[in-house]
């Protein structure tokens, strides 16, 4: 590690390495915290800004504005790559919706134990009809809920085969 420059104020500090975290150089605030262990420390110990010494030249063209000049080592580093078209496919080719079997899961747990639970009918008193139509709307609520929960898996393996008919290299 080398270091670039030294900043007296830790909110400059702060932006300077976000900037180079911003352009992916890797960077580092050293004696950031001396303001905090002693009054009057940051006038004592100034942080310092280090950086690898492989970034060193980007890091001294990015801090000085030369943003093009720190841009060009990224242009033979994209050689290399894939084009997008392709990633695309790959992406597309593995796609597999498991979250709508999460979905699902979530869904029927508490419907199918609020199905198992029983409610006591004969509920007497004042409040005793308001307590069986709760009961009787939970019940129907949890079937709903486990409905919705079977279409979802359904859902899932229509997906699935579409992808597979759609990829034949996947089967």
């Amino acid at each position: 590690m080398v270091t670039v420059r030294t900043y007296w104020s830790p909110a400059e500090a702060a932006l300077v390495k976000s900037l180079l975290d911003n352009y992916e150089i890797p960077c580092a605030l050293l004696d950031e915290n001396s303001s905090v262990y002693s009054r009057g420390g940051q006038f004592a110990v100034p942080i310092r800004l280090a950086v690898n010494e492989s970034e060193v030249d980007r890091a001294i063209s990015v801090l000085n504005g030369e943003f093009e000049k720190a841009v060009e080592p990224d242009i033979a580093d994209t050689v290399n790559e894939l084009p997008i078209e392709d990633s695309v496919e790959d992406e597309n080719a593995n796609r597999n919706p498991w979250e709508l079997l999460v979905i699902a899961f979530y869904l029927s747990l508490p419907a199918i134990c609020l199905l198992f639970t029983r409610f006591p009918m004969d509920v007497g008193g004042r409040w005793g009809r308001y307590y069986i139509a709760r009961a009787t709307i939970t019940h129907f609520l949890s079937w709903v809920g486990l409905a919705l929960a079977l279409l979802l898996v359904v859902i899932y393996f229509v997906i699935r085969a579409s992808v597979k008919a759609q990829r034949p290299e996947l089967n």
